[in-house]
């Protein structure tokens, strides 16, 4: 979290505090994987988010056919990519954000340095009927000018590389009056005449692939994607600010994917500042009442931590909290706090696929649902515990003078709390019959009662 007045010790955050009041309508991100994954059993490949989007929108399988990999680096250019067998579709973070996802321009590559005439640069048309495009010094028409028009153009083709001519086509040893643009080939197969495959795309991805032995590699079929792990954690009588807070962050950590080998930093992921949608809320400083920007955050990064854990993840950061929260206590020793800086929740995709995280508030429910979905290696989890010792009772109630209460309010923002050592044991088991175990180990000071007061209130003290 991003403290919005004084700087303090990372040691010294603790819980978030609770109050009573209608909860905020904030938008909510809503968490549906069947959107996002398609899974091609042809191929044993599947397509998900960005990707998904953009081949179901410009043609999907007629266009590019089925997928040959998953999402893959590119050992040239260092971007994703994923392998089809009509295209190779490319992940750019340097582009424009409607380009994000765009084509290989396959077409270029695979016809660099050849000199056939139909290759040369024209400076117009030769002929009144054809488009001429000066760009790249080539013509479309006919029924190659119709199916470039309507299955996407310039942004999924790009220009005309060559004219029309006749070539062998390397996968079935036939001949087809060919075309090639920028991004890909057009094949012209007349016994298709009539039907809407009479201009075809020749198989650009399969040729790049076979350039590639680390894409070759990767072309083994996969599991189908499956959800590997999911928890819940309630926030009701939170206060408005931290309903706002944990809607927003909620939305902020939908939708994301972890490659394998990777490791996730939830403090690096965003923003939790102001100019990101946060507001202020209460926290707990070093024993006194602090507003803080983004209070909520720990009931988000909590409830990750407990998906991903329960998808048998490798945690390489956690950090309990200082007292025991209400909203986690139905499993004491199992959360993770997170403060910034020095306070973080991380782990390592450990699987042999890609992980997403789908996250989900519902403000109506009070409750926060994250779900981890990936290649199912047959790992299960099981936990031991939680056992607790030393028990330590709170001492006297604690008092904060607030001047926004209203004069003669008094709020109860903490109940108190003992405190106690938590050992929660989970072991993680491979198909083949390995485990491995790891202990959350947490420390709870004791928490006093906290009490807010307005003007005008006589604490007694």
């Amino acid at each position: 979290m991003r403290f919005s007045l004084r700087i303090v010790a990372a040691a010294a955050l603790v819980a978030l505090l609770c109050l009573s009041l209608a909860p905020t309508r904030t938008p909510q991100a809503h968490a549906n994987p069947n959107d996002i994954f398609r899974y091609f059993p042809e191929t044993g490949h599947m397509i998900s988010g960005p990707v998904k989007t953009f081949f179901e929108a410009h043609g999907g399988l007629d266009n590019f056919g089925f997928p040959l990999t998953e999402v893959i680096i590119d050992r040239t250019t260092g971007f994703q990519v994923q392998y089809f067998e009509r295209a190779r579709f490319e992940l750019r973070p340097d582009l424009p954000p409607e380009h994000y996802v765009t084509l290989s321009l396959a077409g270029e590559i695979l016809t660099a340095g050849r000199t056939d005439p139909a290759f040369d640069w024209l400076v117009a048309s030769p002929d009144p009927e054809r488009d001429f495009f000066p760009e790249s010094g080539h013509t479309i028409g006919g029924a190659f000018r119709y199916f470039w028009q309507t299955r996407g153009g310039l942004a999924v083709f790009g220009y005309p590389i060559s004219e029309e001519f006749v070539e062998v086509n390397p996968e079935d040893g036939n001949e087809y009056i060919v075309q090639y643009f920028q991004r890909a080939r057009f094949e012209y197969h007349p016994e298709m005449v009539g039907t809407p495959y009479d201009v075809q795309l020749g198989m650009l991805g399969r040729q790049l692939l076979q350039r590639d032995p680390i894409a070759l590699a990767a072309t083994a079929p996969v599991p189908e994607i499956a959800l590997i792990g999911t928890a819940t954690t309630g926030y009701a009588a939170s206060i408005e600010e931290r309903i706002h807070n944990i809607a927003r962050a909620t939305e902020m950590f939908n939708e994301i994917m972890v490659m394998p080998g990777e490791e996730f930093s939830f403090l690096s992921h965003a923003d939790f500042s102001e100019d990101s949608g946060f507001v202020e809320g209460y926290a707990i400083i070093g024993g006194r009442l602090e507003k803080v920007t983004a209070g909520g955050l720990c009931q988000v990064s909590t409830t990750l931590f407990r998906a991903v854990s329960n998808a048998g993840l490798n945690i390489t950061e956690r950090h309990p909290h200082s007292f025991i929260v209400n909203f986690y206590e139905n499993i004491l020793g199992f959360d993770a706090t997170v403060f910034d800086p020095g306070l973080d929740f991380k782990f390592v995709n450990d699987t042999s696929g890609p992980i997403y995280i789908f996250a989900e508030s519902n403000v109506d429910a009070a409750t926060v649902t994250f779900s981890i979905w990936g290649y199912n290696d047959g790992r299960s989890v099981s936990y031991d515990g939680p056992y607790t010792s030393n028990w330590i009772q709170p001492g006297p109630a604690i008092w904060e003078y607030d001047p926004n209460l209203a004069p003669g309010q008094v709020v109860h923002l903490v109940h108190g709390r003992a405190g106690v050592n938590v050992n929660y044991v989970r072991t993680i088991t491979w198909p083949d019959g390995s485990a491995k175990s790891n202990t959350y180990y947490t420390y709870y000071r004791p928490w006093e009662d906290f009490y807010a007061y307005g003007p005008g209130v006589n604490t007694g003290e």
